[in-house]
């Protein structure tokens, strides 16, 4: 095991004696070679985590053990860690050449062999016409690339991307978090990654930390938290567009979808919680069909977005999402039935938010 926190928790004092508890008992291990993503909206408590590990934030409770070693006491320099920070932190009066190889020479590296590395890490991440420039003349996503090139360079522990690629524009961005994970897996690095994009989580990670409220909500390979969500929060966090949630109620003879007119809805395999109880339905709108099904909704909206439809409906009084990857020949206003498959059903406590099934399979 490369990296294990244990029970990490961080406390920040508030105004007026109050306190912010950013970071509540966290666990988490990852092993060697190990890339790992920290995802969830602002203020979730993914880059206080990150901070704790790298040394610049103090720990409130709880350890952080990586290579074997206690480091939660140690200062930043002796916890063997590489960051790429989101604010670049690039040394102004030094050129990006200097900035990436700095790490390096300091280290006592040979100077050759520094120079090839930091060739390498211009070259993949495409800013080799700029390594004579200094900071101040670049653009942010320049700076962003030499910062995450800086931390690359190294030979550490771990490394930590704090959203790596933030500035970049779209194209770039998915070119080079694809050389980025092969470089990382070439040379058999560990990296924690914080990110709010879940496409760069599920393109970079082995396995995704999802987290909200300084809390840890699930732990596991992108397919496992598509498919097997624990909770209706990471069900509805991960997707694009989301996935649709429907407050439902439990009868004799299946669901009745709360303030929807039709009769109860079978859900066959699907094992169903007792008589009367509160659910959530949860269905992938590219699980959601058009053209057939118990259903029958009115269209709000059709968007053709070049490589797939994104239809809107009002299901009674509430609103669900399709998508198809072909145009749909519907018009606005204009009445389908629509369904899924019992096996793609998700159902959680409506109280807690709690996974109760996963299509034919309990949770």
């Amino acid at each position: 095991m490369t990296l294990a926190l244990t029970s990490l928790s961080k406390t920040y004092p508030g105004r007026h004696g109050s306190s912010v508890q950013a970071v509540r008992s966290l666990d988490l291990r990852m092993d060697k070679g190990e890339i790992v993503a920290l995802l969830g909206s602002s203020g979730c408590g993914k880059t206080s985590t990150l901070r704790m590990i790298a040394g610049f934030e103090s720990v409130t409770d709880g350890g952080i053990t990586l290579a074997g070693r206690r480091i939660e006491t140690l200062t930043p320099d002796r916890r063997r860690v590489a960051m790429a920070f989101e604010g670049y932190a690039l040394y102004p009066p030094l050129t990006i050449e200097e900035n990436i190889g700095f790490g390096l020479t300091a280290r006592g590296l040979d100077r050759n062999e520094a120079a090839k590395r930091v060739r390498e890490m211009a070259d993949m991440l495409e800013i080799g016409p700029i390594l004579k420039g200094r900071p101040a003349g670049l653009s942010g996503g320049q700076q962003q690339r030499a910062s995450l090139a800086r931390a690359l360079a190294r030979d550490a522990d771990l490394h930590l991307l704090d959203e790596p690629m933030g500035q970049l524009e779209p194209q770039l961005r998915a070119i080079l978090r694809g050389r980025v994970k092969a470089a990382l897996k070439a040379r058999g690095l560990t990296a924690v990654l914080v990110t709010h994009d879940q496409t760069e989580a599920n393109a970079m990670a082995d396995r995704i930390a999802v987290m909200e409220a300084g809390v840890l909500q699930q732990y596991g390979a992108p397919s496992e938290l598509r498919d097997r969500p624990a909770n209706l929060l990471v069900a509805t966090f991960l997707g694009e567009p989301p996935m649709n949630a429907l407050p439902a109620t439990v009868e004799p003879h299946g669901l009745h979808i709360d303030d929807v007119a039709e009769d109860a809805l079978a859900l066959p395999g699907v094992a169903l919680p007792a008589v009367g109880s509160k659910v959530v339905l949860g269905i992938r709108p590219h699980r959601l069909h058009l053209g057939a099904g118990v259903w029958r909704g009115q269209v709000i909206s059709n968007q053709w977005l070049g490589d797939q439809a994104h239809v809107v409906l009002a299901l009674g009084s509430r609103i669900v999402v399709a998508v198809a990857h072909q145009r749909v020949p519907v018009r606005v206003g204009e009445t389908v039935p629509l369904g899924f498959g019992a096996e793609h059903a998700h159902l959680f406590d409506a109280a807690s938010g709690r996974a109760l099934a996963h299509g034919t399979a309990s949770a």
